[in-house]
């Protein structure tokens, strides 16, 4: 007998291995397998006795599950991801499944359990519910709750699963980042209990492969993870949730480079389940699908409990005094905070970093005229426009006013804790980001000192944005808030419009009312009193206009070029292969695609490789992914990589 496998490679066909004497193996089950001299896992997709003719047959190594783990369900899932990514399938295969090879249940619930909290939905809650449940009995499938901060988005999901759960289906809960999923899975433990699985990167792979057993076989039925588990596998899926769903985590970025969202839709269509996405910020794409009809909206726009939206009040960050970061207004809110034993978040941007110039007199930042993205600062006194690769040297007059009052602006994070415990030396601090949140048991320990009032300040990145319900919050201090407007990125604007609107979201949840203090460079800037005013509509109108006329999503899809190498002059001489490519087949076929670039990327050099890239915007996807292809063809050095990004949502 002969089993056809997909493995780990950039190669879209299968591979066939012959079954030794007395071996049965089924589709769906992992083998290890002798593959270009390296022994590699391989995942079964049909067996047969058809003989392969013109080459010697390798027998598989030895086989490593027992009995099939995944169905034909999880092969058709990552032939769509394939075809969609410009994947191939066992690149696909092997992101979805589980690394993990002898499953381990080796995890305790890491918070005391307590008795289950009953919540009663509110009459605004009640009326979304029933909504979903009537139009979902109608065929309406695909709904957007778009609530408020504070508003029970969650309390509508727990009893969306206790509907699905009593038909015996399942649920799978997706989060955009792991220490999200911590408070999340505890607050839904104390509804469900043993029902429950986790599914992220900071379980083994062990632990991993025993929960994705566990989901498979329907002995647990609702599943909380972030974005690989919308690959997760089960008898009848019921409810798929995305929370949050606006957030950049939901995009990987490796290859396949897939959107969780774009996944989620097509398991709803083709596995007929509810599909659930919530925001307080959606994204402009859902939003905008929502209007069309393609999405049911639904609206949460009263906070849960009573609690009011937060007063957002908005201060010139260079009001403070020398390099300090704090200014004078919020030093003075966090102490009174702190006095009355409240907490402090502190929200620093990080995704600010990249160097753009601005006027000290007219606030103006120099962007590119081509582009209407904000120019970056390079070396040499050059301004570089990185989506077209137009460059201009950096005058001393600012082109707006006039003033020879230019400045370079950039930001860091090593300096924001160092500064609070200068000012605040007996306030207890915790610092959430990339680096912490990597211990296995940061997202724990953090929500249970919250809860506890152990922590008097908690400052961070982005993580301290997303979704975290915390009573005792009454000032959030968000800093130079508006660097990450000057990104060289069509989403700038609305990635920092729904930062700031979901960390504000953190203040004021308990019965004391909330303050946040808004620190800008640019206190004029018509964003910030959108946020001031919790105007999401109003925001999304002024955006969706910017986007049609420039035809960037939705009204257009985006395929991203990047090729990185070593060597820069072997970089440079690929991109412009592949571009010349692409650029004598619009010649003649002319569909309608507009190439910008090539240009060097954003971050030109990351890990030693060099970046350039050029990106493809048409209104067919069709067509723009088989533009891609011809790019790839036209790369045959192997010193150099092409990574291609199907609707990218970073450009950087």
């Amino acid at each position: 007998m002969y089993i056809d496998v997909y493995v780990a490679y950039p190669l879209e066909q299968s591979f066939t291995y012959a079954l030794p004497p007395g071996v049965d193996v089924q589709p769906g089950q992992r083998v290890l397998v002798n593959f270009a001299g390296r022994k590699i896992v391989a995942a079964v997709i049909a067996r047969h006795d058809r003989k392969p003719e013109g080459y010697a047959v390798k027998e598989i190594t030895s086989v490593i599950d027992e009995t099939p783990i995944f169905g034909e369900a999880l092969v058709d899932l990552c032939h769509f991801v394939a075809a969609s990514y410009l994947a191939a399938p066992g690149e696909v295969m092997t992101m979805a499944l589980p690394s993990g090879q002898k499953p381990s249940d080796r995890f305790k619930v890491p918070f005391k359990e307590a008795p289950p909290v009953e919540k009663e939905l509110t009459g605004e809650q009640r009326q979304v519910y029933s909504d979903i449940v009537e139009e979902s009995n109608q065929g309406n499938r695909k709904h957007l709750i778009f609530g408020v901060t504070g508003s029970g988005k969650t309390e509508v999901y727990i009893e969306l699963a206790r509907k699905v759960l009593k038909e015996n289906k399942s649920v799978i809960f997706l989060v955009p980042e792991i220490s999200l999923s911590s408070q999340i899975y505890e607050r839904l433990y104390r509804v469900f209990g043993d029902e429950l699985i986790l599914y992220h990167s900071q379980l083994t792979k062990n632990q991993r492969f025993h929960n994705w057993l566990k989901f498979y076989r329907g002995e647990s039925k609702i599943a909380i993870g972030t974005r690989s588990s919308v690959f997760l596998q089960c008898p009848d899926l019921g409810l798929m949730v995305i929370d949050e769903e606006q957030d950049g985590s939901y995009k990987e970025h490796s290859t396949p480079r897939y959107n969780t969202r774009r996944i989620a839709l097509y398991r709803s269509n083709t596995e007929g389940a509810l599909l659930i996405m919530g925001s307080a910020t959606p994204s402009i794409e859902s939003y905008y699908a929502a209007e069309a009809g393609i999405l049911k909206l639904h609206k949460l726009k009263e906070r849960f409990g009573g609690a009011t939206l937060p007063d957002v009040r908005i201060i010139d960050a260079q009001s403070a005094r020398g390099r300090e970061t704090v200014t004078s207004q919020l030093k003075l809110y966090m102490n009174r905070a702190m006095e009355q034993n409240e907490q402090v978040i502190l929200l620093l941007n990080r995704r600010g970093f990249a160097p753009f110039v601005l006027c000290n007199s007219c606030s103006e930042v120099i962007t590119c005229p081509h582009c209407s993205i904000s120019m970056n600062y390079h070396r040499g006194n050059l301004l570089l426009c990185h989506y077209c690769g137009y460059t201009s040297p950096l005058g001393k007059k600012c082109p707006a006013c006039g003033a020879e009052e230019l400045v370079k602006v950039g930001a860091g994070t090593q300096r924001l804790e160092e500064e609070v415990a200068e000012i605040f030396p007996k306030a207890r601090l915790y610092r959430l980001d990339q680096d912490t949140a990597r211990k296995k048991k940061s997202s724990y320990e953090l929500l249970e000192m919250m809860e506890k009032g152990e922590i008097d300040v908690l400052m961070g990145t982005q993580m301290v944005a997303k979704g975290f319900d915390f009573s005792r919050v009454s000032v959030i201090g968000i800093l130079l808030a508006d660097l990450g407007l000057n990104l060289p990125d069509f989403r700038a604007t609305e990635r920092v419009y729904s930062l700031l609107t979901q960390v504000a979201g953190r203040s004021g949840r308990g019965e004391t009312g909330g303050i946040v203090l808004l620190q800008a460079l640019d206190t004029e800037h018509p964003l910030f009193e959108m946020v001031q005013r919790q105007d999401y509509e109003g925001f999304y109108r002024q955006e969706i206009e910017f986007r049609k006329s420039l035809g960037y999503p939705p009204f257009g899809r985006l395929v991203r070029l990047l090729v990185r190498g070593s060597n820069e002059q072997t970089v440079v001489t690929s991109i412009n292969a592949a571009s010349g490519e692409v650029r004598k087949r619009l010649a003649a076929d002319n569909p309608g695609v507009s190439v910008l670039g090539p240009a060097a990327a954003p971050l030109e050099r990351i890990g030693g490789n060099f970046r350039h890239h050029i990106i493809l915007k048409g209104k067919d996807i069709g067509v723009l992914r088989g533009l891609a292809k011809v790019a790839r063809e036209s790369i045959n050095d192997k010193s150099v990589y092409l990574e291609i990004d199907v609707d990218p949502v970073d450009l950087l």
